[in-house]
């Protein structure tokens, strides 16, 4: 039996868009619990964005944000938790304002938009279907924020990848819609896993990650059961040990009675 069950968000535990959290996910993910299987969240999204349906559904044992960037527990307690340097984040201000590209940085208490604030906004009411957590920073030219960012996402134009991308060759631009990026640091959502697991002490084929994008590639591969829902990218797919259904179809449920964890 499994000892760790992780889970993307957006579709994957939650349809896109409309966010729907169905109850055969939700009687799933309580089977797991009650045979002693410990669950995660992992996601892009930082601390402070974490969709609140579900933990009013499903009371989950850790958090992975920020693509792994920090690590939490149910009661709040950092396990992990990598940040920009100054220096890259003030680079990354005076670069994008260069371009005419949008950037916003998650940090832990709040989103900070320094430039191209419309297009950010536009985003995450798609994504998130709200927008108080968005600072607007567009008159600040220097950083000063007493934390610095976790992460960064950004809108940036294909023309311009290119280039940014050879200013910091020590960060990961991974696409999540058309030309909106996260930036990261070296690490991925496996890596919030690796610490998950050092801290209960087992091992990483003992956990099983389901996932459809590509922030969820490298969880899904070192993972012991990497599971791809069936609207999954392609490239995700092929790394997978096993494709279920579609998050609308009951993915979840039907890859767990397919590897025996939960009975019908």
């Amino acid at each position: 039996m499994i000892k760790l069950c992780v889970f993307d968000v957006d579709g994957t535990l939650i349809t896109k868009g409309d966010r729907q959290f169905s109850y055969n996910t939700i009687t799933a993910l309580k089977n797991l619990q009650k045979q002693g299987v410990k669950l995660a969240i992992a996601s892009g999204r930082p601390p402070f964005a974490m969709e609140k349906k579900l933990l009013e559904e499903i009371t989950f044992d850790y958090f992975i944000c920020s693509n792994g960037a920090c690590v939490i527990d149910s009661k709040d307690e950092i396990l992990h938790r990598f940040s920009f340097t100054k220096q890259q984040t003030q680079k990354l201000i005076d670069i994008f304002r260069t371009k005419d590209d949008a950037l916003m940085f998650q940090c832990i208490e709040a989103a900070r938009c320094y430039h191209g604030y419309k297009r950010i906004a536009h985003m995450l009411e798609g994504f998130l279907g709200r927008l108080d957590i968005l600072s607007d920073e567009r008159e600040q030219s220097i950083y000063q924020q007493k934390s610095l960012p976790l992460a960064a996402v950004a809108k940036i134009e294909h023309e311009d990848l290119q280039a940014i991308k050879e200013h910091f060759p020590e960060l990961l631009f991974t696409p999540f819609d058309t030309t909106y990026y996260d930036i990261n640091g070296q690490h991925s959502k496996a890596d919030g896993i690796a610490c998950i697991c050092k801290h209960i002490g087992i091992d990483m084929t003992e956990c099983a990650a389901f996932g459809d994008d590509y922030n969820d590639l490298d969880m899904i591969k070192r993972c012991g059961y990497g599971i791809a829902m069936g609207n999954a990218r392609e490239k995700v797919k092929e790394a997978a040990a096993y494709v279920t259904s579609n998050v609308e179809e009951d993915g979840i449920w039907n890859a767990c009675l397919h590897y025996g964890w939960i009975k019908q």
